[in-house]
């Protein structure tokens, strides 16, 4: 059974805080063909009191049957029960109106039903990724966009959707397609040869390593700018949005030289330099140019009869 299988029928944990002596509930999530048989949260009293339990409801319970978002406060409720959240009801024609059965004045605030979803807590769906985390229903999507656990993602074409932490993205791109992995110590310039002649050496994994290093994954790539005579070396960090704003950050130093033949005046070889922060992405393989720190090489730079450019990459990184 793949990930996402085993995310989707897993058991959605969830808090109800609503009366602090009651028992911790557990929400089961049904697909709606069984939103029919759903329950509302059980409370046990007695000598069961405390005792967790299970209680299934429908998903589709806890959103807006208007816009089918997640329902959070301010929630609205007409006298038999349809509900609005709060910005469907003023955007409705006649607020003062139910959507469904018609009745004017009907809406009231339902301070029940709010207490309940601000109560209402899942399980991170990036727990199998490391974060523990119980978060409110409806901010889910949220969080899940600013979780730091979110997993990277390989675009390798034909993949099948490979998802994991940083460490075994690079484990899956070395193992299953072949990318060269090299050793780059913070604050220490490496140098690649990159043969123009061998595809294969055209995207490599930087990982750092050494007594300062924190394991950090990056990606180098080099590629063609069009059809101009230039080639393009882009570095980006493998990690998802959380993890880059939670730091650290990073910066990158790229050189290009070029041949000793084509030197400047002064019998120098002509080199381009960048300098510039580098970028963090989830699915670094579909990065663009935009997104990725770049230098931009000159064609006349590459070396010998195989087109091979030399590069020096040197990664800081700042707590």
């Amino acid at each position: 059974m793949g990930k996402t299988q085993q995310q989707s029928s897993r058991k959605a944990r969830v808090e109800s805080l609503m009366a602090p002596a009651k028992p911790e509930v557990q929400l089961e999530e049904e697909d709606e063909a069984t939103a029919e048989d759903a329950h509302a949260p059980v409370a046990v009293e007695g000598p069961a009191a405390g005792v967790e339990i299970t209680v299934r409801m429908s998903k589709a319970r806890l959103h807006c049957p208007v816009c089918t978002l997640p329902l959070k406060p301010p929630i609205f409720q007409c006298l038999f029960g349809h509900l609005a959240c709060g910005t469907c009801r003023n955007q409705l024609p006649d607020t003062g109106r139910c959507f469904v059965c018609g009745h004017v004045g009907a809406y009231g605030r339902s301070a029940a039903l709010e207490d309940m979803v601000r109560t209402t807590r899942i399980l991170c769906p990036y727990d199998a990724y490391g974060c523990g985390s119980y978060v409110t229903y409806y901010a889910a999507a949220e969080h899940q966009h600013a979780c730091p656990h979110a997993p990277c993602l390989c675009s390798e074409t034909g993949c099948g959707g490979f998802a994991g932490t940083q460490a075994a993205l690079r484990d899956h791109l070395r193992d299953a397609h072949s990318w060269p992995v090299d050793a780059v110590r913070y604050g220490v310039a490496l140098q690649l040869r990159v043969p123009e002649s061998d595809p294969a050496q055209h995207r490599r994994i930087l990982v750092a390593g050494g007594e300062e290093g924190d394991g950090a994954v990056f990606f180098l790539a080099v590629g063609a700018l069009g059809d101009a005579p230039l080639r393009v070396v882009s570095l980006v960090c493998a990690r998802p949005a959380g993890a880059a704003a939670a730091g650290p950050r990073y910066a990158c130093r790229l050189r290009a030289t070029g041949p000793a033949d084509n030197g400047c005046a002064g019998g120098e070889a002509e080199s381009v330099v960048a300098e510039m922060a580098v970028p963090s992405s989830a699915a670094p393989g579909e990065a663009s140019v935009e997104e990725v720190a770049s230098l931009v090489v000159l064609r006349r730079m590459l070396h010998g009869p195989s087109q091979e450019m030399r590069i020096s990459v040197r990664i800081d990184r700042f707590v």
